[in-house]
């Protein structure tokens, strides 16, 4: 079994579309997940409540009411939210109560089915009215998380059954137990190991446009390369500018910037460079002026030169604050980890052992990070390894996507959606996740011409 790392709530979302997408029967997972809480409640005490919220969680807690043989299930709504768990609801025959007609014997036991671990914050409206109006001190078993968890208004659960990982908002900053949560079971539902791997549900981390937005508000980004080449970053720029940032500069050295065919949705930045990169105050400058750049990608077509890697190695430390993605031959500036490096390096595997020797030495590099520091082992399959266990695999596209210019587009469609505010986790996953059905897509559409060049436009088309 691979390892788990601690889902934050947003995760468990993206998971469980990721199951949904590989035929995995949801209802099937509702019923196991019932069927350990029926387990965890061997010899309670009766009467036994069942607190239904009008979510997944709630339908968790209407699948556990038909296992067990004496019940009572208090619902916060008269409807359910999700089709999943309407169909739980529509299996249980017995009495449903409300806050308004609670049974007459107060419980021993309460089941807290009312927020699962999707939810954040602190408890509202119905849920928080019926939470308050629980009789007597009732022994509690969460569903996945105690309700309002780490807010300060929750259920302190005697046990918390969660399933197939611990999640981030029962944890302190530590990594230790909230006390709420009481003993932590972790229970198996039979995900195929596939669910963990970058896929459909990813794109539920996306930040939709909403109106009134003005330019600027989705970010810029900026691409720092060129030099010996001058096609790479335009195609870093184009992939960044198809994720949906409102603004992509791209830095070359002079002569570079001449021989590129610029497309009008790049900006041109400036440099006083004319061979190849080696005096980067005017990109930092650029940075940390106006509304600065919400993010960078720094390497692609920029040459190997002593000086480009003292330009690269300064340019990370003065702008620690942005994300960044280090990818081709800016890789070879880094010396370990840099301490003022947030954002993904994505090496492929001779560029991997010309930076750090071995792939095991990456958790190494990554450790503590939190969602902070991701390594991208790029080939036929991409492997994402980031802090606390986080990895996946990424297959599947398309034969061509071997050819030149790819790297630069996966470059180029990490910085985009750091600079829309995912971390460089998520934006690893997605970013990855997009490139591989963008070239599937244009594949089947183009044929075994396709070249780079065709690609952005389908990651556009595969957002949708």
């Amino acid at each position: 079994m691979r390892p788990r790392w601690i889902l934050n709530p947003a995760e468990v979302k993206v998971l469980d579309a990721n199951a949904e997408a590989l035929g995995v029967n949801l209802d099937e997972l509702m019923i196991k997940a019932a069927t350990e809480l029926a387990l965890a409640l061997e010899g309670a005490p009766e009467p036994i409540w069942i607190l239904c919220g009008p979510g997944n969680n709630g339908g968790d807690g209407f699948r556990l009411a038909e296992i067990l043989e004496e019940c009572h299930v208090i619902a916060t709504h008269k409807t359910q939210k999700t089709e999943l768990s309407k169909r739980a609801r529509s299996c249980w025959k017995g009495e449903i109560n409300y806050v308004e007609n609670l049974p007459e014997k107060p419980p021993a036991v309460i089941v807290d089915c009312l927020l699962g671990a999707g939810s954040n914050g602190k408890p509202r409206g119905e849920i928080l009215r019926l939470m308050e109006s629980i009789p007597g001190r009732p022994m509690v078993l969460a569903c996945d998380m105690p309700t309002g968890c780490g807010s300060g208004i929750a259920f302190n659960a005697f046990r918390t059954v969660t399933f197939e990982s611990p999640k981030s908002n029962m944890v302190d900053q530590e990594g230790r137990l909230l006390p709420e949560v009481g003993d932590l079971f972790i229970a198996s539902l039979g995900w195929p190991e596939e669910v963990l791997d970058p896929g459909p549900g990813d794109l539920l981390r996306y930040p939709i446009s909403i109106d009134g937005q003005l330019k600027g508000d989705r970010g810029r980004v900026m691409i720092v390369g060129g030099g010996p080449y001058h096609g790479a970053p335009i195609l870093a720029g184009m992939a960044a500018a198809r994720m949906g940032v409102d603004l992509v500069h791209v830095a070359m050295p002079i002569k570079a910037a001449q021989r590129a065919t610029w497309p009008s949705d790049l900006i041109p930045e400036k440099l006083s460079d004319n061979e190849y990169i080696s005096d980067v105050t005017s990109i930092v400058k650029r940075c940390m002026s106006g509304r600065g750049v919400q993010a960078m990608v720094i390497g692609p077509g920029m040459g190997t030169k002593q000086e480009t890697l003292e330009a690269v190695r300064l340019l990370i430390e003065s702008t620690p604050s942005i994300p960044k993605v280090i990818d081709a031959d800016a890789i070879r500036a880094l010396s370990d980890w840099p301490e003022s490096l947030i954002g993904v390096v994505t090496p492929h595997q001779k560029e991997l052992e010309n930076w750090i020797g071995s792939i095991d030495e990456i958790p190494k590099l990554v450790k503590g990070s939190g969602e902070d520091r991701v390594v991208i082992r790029t080939g036929s399959e991409d492997l994402i390894i980031g802090a606390g266990g986080r990895g996946g695999c990424v297959k599947g596209g398309n034969p061509r996507m071997a050819m030149g210019g790819t790297g630069d587009l996966l470059a180029g469609c990490i910085g985009g959606l750091l600079a829309l505010g995912l971390s460089p986790w998520s934006a690893s996953r997605l970013g990855t996740y997009l490139l591989r059905v963008s070239g599937k897509i244009a594949g089947d559409e183009i044929g075994p011409g396709l070249v780079a060049e065709d690609i952005p436009l389908y990651l556009s088309k595969s957002l949708k």
